[in-house]
């Protein structure tokens, strides 16, 4: 069963690590649950069209899909949109994320406090899946994509440089 913070996927080989649910997230109660969920359902197309050993599906049900932080954030909320670096990188939410990502053996880490987890839980031996490191999939960081004008033109060249990071030229 799913939460605001994580989706499971039983059998997964592949998943992705964004920043922390939201009030679309808590609302609904899944991960990725607005227009970062747009842009990962735009990018599982591609990845899985250019790469399908490591994204074998365009479908994110077949992906774990979490986050470093699994408390909602949002400023109505909590105040701010997403937790410190300092919090992501505490030692049982780092636990927890070594957990829930245990059984993954490529891993997308979506934003920086996403990335500042998992390169820890990489130096400490905790993770030892592959890892590629990306900007967020929010609208708003997709619309910071150079060498493209479009969303799809940006989406493509953001799986570009994931592919790129996995090892495919």
């Amino acid at each position: 069963m799913g939460s605001p913070h994580l989706q499971p996927a039983p059998g997964a080989t592949t998943g992705f690590v964004f920043i922390c649910p939201g009030r679309f997230e808590a609302a609904r109660g899944y991960p990725c649950a607005a227009g970062t969920g747009a842009n990962l359902a735009r990018a599982l197309a591609e990845l899985s069209g250019m790469e399908p050993e490591l994204f074998p599906s365009p479908s994110r049900a077949k992906y774990v899909v979490t986050n470093a932080w699994d408390r909602v954030e949002f400023p109505a909320l909590t105040g701010r949109s997403v937790p410190t670096e300092a919090e992501v990188l505490q030692p049982d939410n780092l636990s927890r994320l070594r957990d829930e990502i245990a059984q993954l053996e490529v891993v997308v880490a979506c934003g920086a406090q996403a990335h500042a987890a998992l390169r820890q839980l990489c130096a400490t031996g905790a993770v030892v899946a592959r890892v590629a490191y990306g900007r967020h999939l929010s609208q708003r960081a997709v619309n910071g994509i150079r060498g493209a004008t479009d969303t799809p033109g940006r989406i493509r060249a953001w799986c570009d440089e994931i592919l790129c990071q996995l090892g495919r030229d």
